[in-house]
């Protein structure tokens, strides 16, 4: 019974601190000593941006006349759309904005590879010192390239992620949970950055020095291994939040759910395929940082049912009752933020979700499944 109550109570901090205990101790860290960081606003190197495109008629207009109007020198700016054998018109609206603007290129990856392929078969395309990575439905804002790459003047920074923010105009319950989310994943770039390197990027908006580029693992996210590449390299990985850019939240929480399992699925494949950058002796701040950031938070489901049945065995002592009664009480406001949107229950119906996309996304990546194309969702 002891045993019981000890395996209960060591699965429930790994929650408390995955969620809680990590961001406070970075804290305490970046209060002790911080990582010091040369800017240059004034700096104004070659840039290539990459926008990964698979079927985004509805918004590739928007997303190229969004970076024209970026206010980077043109002169030293190429745009190249990475079209992964588009079948609508995205093809076709590409090209006709680029003959007016030839600093805008489109590149066909026929056959389709999905994201992270196409972006291997077109990096040798870019002329720029910087590459800029986006998402076809991702706005940024007019000095969001300035903000990236300011920090290139400093050569220990080999890579740069941006700031995502969220509208939710359909006003859906995953939507506002996603909110949330990201401005957690906000604090902890934050803080990650102060006291050394950061170790997740973003693929709506990251940047990273072409001379540092190596092919990826086509069935990963290239924003999931890019910051891993960089960090191997002996480099730093930081985010800056003035470097903004805007995606609406998807109103289909169905669809909100398989992207989630998606990304799980690839990232961990990650995580197994770069094993071996995670060695606690040559790379203590790598591992310590992306085992409390992201390995322990994709195990999460499994220590809530270990939690949960470890905690019905306890059931008949009055202290273990209550507990369980939390438990199930929780559960059923995650229910209830499926119908009903408000803080109480939205909540617990994102952590819910997540964890069990982490769930489904990691027995995939174990079973050997690999999922390297996309699609965007309704928008």
């Amino acid at each position: 019974m002891v045993l019981i109550q000890v395996l209960l109570w060591f699965f429930i901090f790994l929650i408390i601190y995955i969620y809680f205990g990590y961001p406070t101790l970075l804290w305490m860290v970046s209060k002790i000593k911080q990582a010091k960081t040369i800017t240059d606003d004034e700096y104004q190197p070659k840039v290539t941006m990459f926008i990964a495109a698979y079927n985004e008629e509805k918004v590739i207009k928007n997303k190229l006349l969004n970076t024209i109007d970026l206010s980077y020198p043109k002169d030293k700016l190429q745009v190249i759309v990475v079209s992964d054998d588009s079948s609508d018109r995205t093809n076709e609206f590409v090209n006709e904005i680029a003959e007016d603007y030839p600093f805008i290129k489109l590149n066909i990856v026929y056959g389709r590879k999905g994201k992270t392929e196409a972006l291997n078969k077109s990096v040798h395309l870019a002329n720029g010192d910087i590459l800029v990575f986006s998402d076809a439905n991702s706005m940024y804002k007019e000095d969001a390239i300035h903000h990236l790459v300011k920090y290139y003047v400093d050569e220990s920074i080999g890579g740069v992620c941006g700031e995502l923010k969220l509208i939710n105009p359909t006003n859906s319950a995953i939507g506002e949970s996603e909110g949330v989310y990201w401005k957690y994943e906000r604090l902890l770039k934050t803080l990650e950055s102060r006291t050394g390197t950061s170790v997740v990027g973003n693929g709506s908006i990251y940047s990273i020095r072409k001379s540092l580029f190596k092919p990826m693992n086509p069935n990963v996210g290239d924003d999931m291994q890019n910051p891993l590449i960089i960090i191997g390299q002996g480099k730093r990985y930081i985010y800056d939040r003035d470097a903004v850019t805007v995606e609406e939240t998807s109103p289909s929480n169905v669809e909100e759910f398989g992207r989630k399992v998606r990304i799980v699925t690839r990232s961990f494949t990650g995580v197994l395929s770069y094993k071996r950058l995670f060695n606690p002796f040559t790379r203590f701040e790598l591992f310590f940082k992306y085992l409390s950031h992201k390995l322990l938070r994709y195990l999460v489901p499994y220590y809530m049912i270990i939690v949960f049945i470890l905690n019905i065995t306890l059931i008949t002592q009055p202290f273990y009752m209550v507990l369980f009664g939390l438990q199930v009480l929780f559960y059923l406001l995650a229910y209830v933020g499926k119908f009903i949107k408000s803080f109480v229950t939205y909540i617990p119906y994102y952590f819910c979700i997540v964890n069990l996309a982490a769930l489904i996304g990691t027995y995939r990546a174990l079973t050997g499944k690999r999922q390297a194309v996309w699609k965007p969702t309704s928008r």
